[in-house]
């Protein structure tokens, strides 16, 4: 189809957008301004940015340090492929090891190594920071609250929708 064929009346796109069309604009600026906030300029410094955070954070948190790849897809929202790449990345720079399953020669599991939870530690402070210096202080204690409640529902993917 020629990009003549779907062209959209953008003025009223964009002068009267409908609610869910604005909650989603809302959402993708604030996600882009957040990540723009979150992640170094590259090369600018050793911090990892929140694409490594969202994969590490998770491994971290379970146990023995490590998922298996379709938890940590699901975990991290990235697809499998997408995981896969992200954990090549992070498995070249010593952060994240692949663990073949003892049961299941086929499995595979994605463990943070030592290092990785080392730079995990140094860049959950700045990751911290920054949230609360770009959302949580312009939220009252009760508007985060709601905030994250409804952001945690609609993540639900057992819901309706």
């Amino acid at each position: 189809m020629s990009p003549e064929a779907v062209r959209l009346p953008s003025a009223v796109v964009v002068a009267s957008p409908s609610p869910a069309l604005a909650l989603w604009l809302a959402m993708n600026c604030a996600h882009a301004s957040l990540v723009e906030r979150l992640d170094p300029e590259p090369g600018a410094c050793a911090m990892l940015g929140s694409d490594a955070v969202a994969v590490l954070l998770p491994l971290a948190d379970a146990p023995d340090h490590q998922l298996r790849m379709h938890e940590l897809a699901e975990l991290s929202h990235l697809t499998r492929s997408g995981l896969t790449r992200r954990i090549d990345r992070l498995v070249a720079v010593g952060l994240v090891a692949r663990v073949t399953c003892p049961t299941d020669r086929r499995g595979a599991y994605a463990q943070v190594t030592p290092a990785g939870l080392v730079e995990l530690g140094n860049a959950l402070p700045h990751h911290v920071a920054t949230l609360e210096r770009h959302i949580a202080s312009r939220l009252t204690p009760a508007e985060l609250e709601t905030l994250t409640g409804l952001l945690q529902r609609l993540e639900d993917r057992r819901g309706p929708g």
